[in-house]
């Protein structure tokens, strides 16, 4: 079997043994001669060509998972370059550098001199195939100011980096009058070094640094020479250096430089920004892929592009010569401890946004107290992104790399563990945020798996930043057939759904918990679950049509169930759809809503529903009777006061206010409208939504604009519209801007007849 942990050489002893071949038996299989097969088992051929890795691989007869990891491992050992000591070899400022203009001037900027006369030097990392090199090349070239860039290849990540003495070395080398003899100790070779560009300061690369030693004699030599260190590490121990971090093109960076690479007449409207992202906007790989395309003028970049969608083979593709994305990713792995290498493919399975140190933690099969270092080793080397909060990204083609290593080395069985794994933490976790909103629940004792909140506060930062990765979880439980796991973590977050209005995708979880709850064959989970999906149909899509559907289909369910609670709730959401429409049929159906409340004992349910009910008869015209419904609400609200859970007694009051500052208004009293939009307003802000704060700010500007106060309605539009993320495509919170930019016109309508 291929071990991805040993050398080719080592690989293919091991496999010729296995078959129990000699070299002059392999070669009579393959048709490989014996001196090249010695050659690359001892390492003298290091990277040796296709053709003679597939002979090899067919006179071996290996089994089709084994030709396949053989074959990535010679590429990728062809696509590394083996260093040369004290290498003086400059690397080719590349003719078609495109993009980094942002970049390339911030370098410009920082070798700047001061009004001294002196220059920093600049640290530029970053991960795999960004560019660093070209970057700096790009960069020197425009402060070179006529004199040749000294260019030294540390060879960083092979196994012998360059030497500290070795640098200096091949810097004195290129000078224009090189030392006969070079310097035996680093001593002598660093006070030459200084004395030369003391006299003619230079303008220096130091490319692919292992570590601060090897550049620190040169970093200290003369402040006026000007030089720039690349390093897939970011050299945090140096002094004196500023620094800058490459990562991957834009988007429009990424379409500029494929079309410098693939002729117009191989590509189609929309081809080069699908397989941009396809690269990850990485540089290396958009070259490989670009250089593959062109290079075959037959190709289209469509086809290409076909071919790269399916994940497992986008790797194994973006291989062009002595290029290979794999390669380039590999000689950063390879520098990992085992133990850091292991978090590294662990970490694979979270294949959506950012992270945390815990839900790295948990990929892993034993308690790591050092994960956070070893993210910090990843991050160190460029094969993880740091980001805001103490939270992490590793970059797609990345990931696809270290899930390949996971499943080579501990298989997929073992990675269908740590999915699974990292599912039950998330969706734990979040039936434990989630009951800290929902009556009837308690947050999860120390026995449970997950994060353990201390509040409500940190219970919904999490829900909330973590979403990108608990739906998809949801939806990988119910793929799973774990039905029963995704209705009640859905049922954990049904009030909490009140205070995040404009997420935007509840209908989206409450039709996944619908689902589960049928395949579950329970009727009253499927009644509660396609009630939710009423109110989230509402807020969604504002489909009354599709709302009134759903909504019948609950009240079927719950009849089927004989559940008090959710013949109150079906019936209450039934209402709620034909509120509009049909009044009658709506009345009736909040008087049966009331009514199954009151059998099942629901003060909650019975509260929403009164409202309703008041809603309706508002609608109706009878505002007598809604008024009455209102101050029966009222009441009820202070008789159950210390029975109601806090949340669903701040929202009941909201929603009542809200429709009360409604009602007010529709019958010319507009004063009293303003004072139950500020008992709403006042609600809002103690359930902490932003939204609904505008919500209830906007029904306070309607009541003061009504009562002529058109200053008071201004400043409640203008901290409205502050409440909002101006940002958001949500439709509810694009549909909440418009209302108040249209009631801000009316405004400045009233204001400027006023002053007429």
């Amino acid at each position: 079997m291929v071990n991805a942990t040993r050398t080719l050489a080592e690989q293919l002893r091991e496999l010729r043994l296995a078959a129990d071949l000699t070299l002059e038996g392999l070669a009579e299989c393959s048709g490989v001669s014996v001196r090249t097969l010695s050659d690359i088992e001892r390492g003298v051929s290091a990277a040796p060509q296709r053709r003679t890795v597939e002979a090899i691989i067919d006179g071996l007869g290996l089994e089709p998972h084994e030709r396949d990891a053989f074959l990535r491992e010679a590429r990728a050992r062809r696509a590394v370059p083996v260093p040369g000591q004290e290498s003086a070899v400059a690397p080719r400022r590349v003719p078609d550098f495109t993009g980094r203009d942002r970049e390339v001037a911030e370098i410009v900027s920082l070798l700047g001199r001061s009004p001294a006369g002196t220059s920093s030097p600049v640290v530029i990392a970053g991960p795999p195939g960004v560019g660093k090199t070209s970057s700096a090349l790009e960069a020197l070239s425009r402060v070179a100011e006529g004199r040749p860039v000294l260019v030294v290849d540390l060879a960083g990540l092979s196994p012998s980096p360059l030497s500290p003495l070795q640098v200096i070395r091949a810097l004195l080398r290129q000078q224009p009058a090189p030392a006969r003899k070079m310097p035996a100790d680093l001593e002598a070779a660093t006070a030459l070094w200084r004395s030369a560009v003391a006299e003619r300061p230079a303008t220096v690369l130091l490319d692919n640094a292992a570590h601060e030693s090897q550049v620190r004699p040169v970093l200290t030599a003369d402040g006026r020479s000007r030089v720039v260190v690349t390093s897939r590490r970011t050299l945090a121990g140096l002094e004196g250096v500023r620094r800058m971090t490459l990562g991957p093109l834009s988007p429009e960076e990424s379409v500029a430089f494929l079309a410098k690479l693939i002729p117009s007449a191989q590509r189609a409207a929309g081809d080069l920004r699908e397989l941009a992202a396809l690269c990850d906007h990485i540089p290396l790989a958009m070259r490989i892929a670009g250089n593959r395309i062109a290079s075959r003028p037959a190709l289209q970049a469509a086809d290409f592009i076909a071919r790269l969608r399916e994940s497992e083979n986008r790797l194994r593709l973006l291989v062009a010569g002595d290029l290979a994305v794999e390669a380039a990713f590999a000689l950063s792995y390879d520098d990992l401890e085992p133990q850091t290498a292991a978090l590294f493919r662990s970490i694979s399975v979270i294949d959506v946004g950012s992270f945390d140190a815990q839900a790295a933690a948990v990929t892993l099969d034993s308690d790591d107290r050092d994960v956070d270092l070893r993210l910090d080793d990843l991050v160190d080397l460029g094969l993880v992104e740091a980001r805001d909060g103490n939270r992490y990204q590793m970059h797609d083609l990345l990931r696809l790399f270290a899930a390949e290593r996971l499943r080579s080395v501990e298989g997929e069985h073992d990675a269908q563990q740590r999915r699974a794994r990292l599912r039950a933490w998330l969706l734990s976790t979040l039936e434990r945020a989630g009951a800290w909103f929902e009556p009837g629940r308690t947050p999860g004792g120390p026995g449970a798996i997950g994060v353990a909140f201390l509040d409500a506060a940190a219970a919904e930062a999490w829900i909330r930043r973590e979403d990108h990765q608990w739906l998809p979880a949801m939806h990988a439980a119910a793929r799973a057939g774990d039905n029963t796991v995704v209705v009640d973590v859905a049922d954990a977050l049904h009030w909490f759904s009140e205070k995040w209005v404009e997420w935007g995708s509840w209908l989206e979880l409450f039709s996944l918990a619908a689902d589960s709850a049928r395949a579950l064959s329970d009727k009253r989970l499927e009644a509660m679950h396609l009630g939710y999906m009423v109110w989230a149909t509402f807020l969604e899509t504002e489909d009354r049509v599709e709302a009134l559907r759903i909504a019948r289909l609950a009240v079927a369910a719950a009849e089927a169930s004989s559940d008090h609670q959710q013949r109150g709730w079906a019936h209450f959401y039934l209402g709620w759809t034909l509120r509009r429409t049909h009044l009658d049929e709506s009345l009736a159906a909040c008087r049966e809503s009331l009514v199954q409340f009151e059998l099942a004992g629901d003060n909650d349910g019975a509260a929403q529903a009164m409202i309703l009910l008041s809603q309706t008869l508002h609608q109706s015209g009878d505002y007598a009777r809604a008024i009455d419904e209102y101050q029966r609400v009222l009441e009820h609200l202070e008789e159950n006061r210390s029975t109601m859970h806090d949340l669903v007694q701040t929202i009941t009051t909201l929603s009542l206010h809200q429709r009360m500052s409604e009602m007010f208004l529709a019958v010319g009293r507009p004063t009293d409208a303003v004072r139950s939009a500020t008992t709403a307003v006042t609600a809002a802000v103690a359930l902490g939504s932003a939204t609904r704060v505008a919500e209830g700010l906007r029904l306070r500007a309607t009541a003061h604009l009504a009562a002529g106060d058109t200053d008071e309605a201004e400043a409640d539009i203008c901290r409205a519209l502050g409440e909002l993320d101006a940002g958001s495509t949500s439709p509810y919170l694009v549909a909440e801007r418009e209302k108040l930019e249209v009631l801000r016109l009316g405004t400045r309508d009233a204001a400027s007849l006023a002053d007429a």
